[in-house]
């Protein structure tokens, strides 16, 4: 009787942690999820600060970016493509980490960097890594089917 006593003591014990850390996961999932629904897809980036730690780096193929030229970027895409749909379709958490795998859809109607604004339709997926700390994203990784897009805009 007393090692099932210290075995619910010791389960009751550890639950508390783990309730914490899903709920932090959960709140990085939420946040990783508003990236996509409200800055790319919506235009909205007057809340940036809410969801990035002002240490913040995208980790680039060749270069690191920082939260400003990060965000130029996402600007760029929603300037190109005005009916940027952007949908998120599954994401997976672990610890300080979260996964995003999304797509876009719209029509390049605007002239912007590489993109020619020539009316073309665009649909592709990607997938973006973020590292949390305290309720913030400070790194990301991202990986985006870049030679689907150029053979759309072709």
């Amino acid at each position: 009787m007393r090692f099932a006593s210290i075995l619910l003591m010791s389960l009751t014990l550890s639950a508390a942690p783990c309730q914490q850390a899903r709920a932090g996961t959960t709140d990085n999932v939420r946040i990783a999820k508003r990236v996509f629904l409200e800055n790319l897809a919506s235009g909205r980036f007057e809340r940036l600060d809410e969801m990035y730690a002002p240490n913040f780096v995208a980790h680039g193929a060749s270069v690191n970016h920082t939260l400003a030229q990060d965000t130029a970027a996402t600007k760029s895409w929603h300037d190109a493509i005005p009916d940027l749909k952007v949908t998120v379709e599954r994401t997976v958490a672990d610890r300080d980490m979260v996964a995003v795998h999304w797509n876009a859809t719209g029509i390049n109607t605007v002239a912007v960097g590489e993109m020619p604004g020539k009316g073309a339709r665009i649909g592709i997926e990607g997938m973006t890594f973020f590292r949390f700390s305290a309720g913030r994203i400070v790194e990301e990784w991202s990986v985006v089917d870049i030679a689907t897009l150029r053979n759309q805009l072709d």
